[in-house]
């Protein structure tokens, strides 16, 4: 049996050959960053039934090599627009909660630095749509070199008079490490009308109450077998579904935008970008959003 990398490998490889290859035919461009203002940066990603954790720090100058860390922040903490607690430092610019996020509640911040103008932001946290099927398809299609690519089909329920927004989370189990498959050939007309090849949309096409959904994947490795054919190496696989809210959802889309443009990837939440994204904080940067979820089984499609 002979194994080989995915062709977004061999992809990559030529798109910098040929980088390279014009780099020599591109002219010095003067540019001067812009006046920069230090803010707050507050950033917290709040799912339902986990404590609640912030990120506080300040923003950095462009091409920065440090990050401020901020360990004299008063935190606060509102729920439903009443106080409910101020939350303990617990280092590295960490503020924790006693509390555990819940569905359909809303939830505020205000962050108070020394010397700087307080930030307050604030999210709801909408409720879980449920999985009603989940499917594995091991060969849904071939790609270009001719290497077969599988894919997931879920049905969920949705709430059609109602705009909500989703992420659907694919997770590929090897052992004891996880990680998210790049999403290949997208063809479910939901998600194409989102304009981006992530698996983040809203239920603005789907009208009934539950939607099956098909989203095409790569393992990123193939392998070979008698002169069989390349077939894309598949692993264990769960999905899990998330009920998002608005912020999330833009942030998300901005997020890939950026690595986009960038070729490098964004710094998790919880850590302070060098660029401001799409920010739901009021004085100053940073995202704090929220999202229920619920997983699948997993399915081992190797049985």
């Amino acid at each position: 049996m002979i194994f080989k990398q995915s062709h977004f490998t061999i992809k990559r490889l030529i798109a910098v050959i040929l980088l390279l290859a014009t780099v020599g035919c591109r002219q010095k461009v003067d540019w001067t960053p812009p006046d920069f203002e230090q803010k707050p940066v507050v950033n917290a990603l709040i799912r339902s039934g986990d404590i609640i954790s912030v990120k506080v720090s300040l923003a950095v100058a462009y091409k920065s090599q440090t990050t401020p860390e901020v360990d004299n922040a008063e935190v606060l903490l509102y729920v439903n627009n009443e106080y409910a607690e101020t939350l303990e430092y617990i280092g590295d610019g960490f503020y924790q909660s006693e509390l555990v996020a819940q569905e359909e509640k809303g939830y505020r911040c205000e962050v108070t630095i020394p010397g700087y103008p307080t930030a307050s932001c604030s999210t709801h946290i909408p409720k879980h749509q449920s999985i009603v099927k989940f499917e594995h398809i091991n060969k849904a299609g071939v790609d270009e070199e001719g290497v077969t690519y599988p894919a997931v089909r879920l049905t969920f329920d949705n709430v059609p008079d109602r705009l909500i927004y989703y992420e659907v989370v694919i997770m590929l189990i090897n052992g004891d490490y996880v990680r998210r498959p790049e999403l290949l050939d997208v063809i479910d007309p939901v998600l194409l009308n989102e304009g981006l090849p992530i698996a983040v949309f809203s239920n603005e096409l789907i009208e009934g109450s539950t939607y099956t959904m098909t989203i095409n994947y790569t393992t990123g490795h193939a392998s070979s077998s008698n002169n069989s054919g390349w077939v894309t190496t598949l692993y264990p696989v769960q999905v899990e579904l998330r009920t998002v809210c608005y912020n999330y959802y833009k942030f998300i889309k901005q997020q890939y935008l950026y690595e986009q443009s960038t070729g490098e990837p964004f710094l998790s939440v919880g850590a302070t970008s060098n660029y401001n994204l799409h920010s739901n904080v009021e004085n100053g940067y940073g995202i704090f959003a929220g999202y229920s979820s619920v997983k699948s089984e997993i399915i081992d499609p190797n049985n």
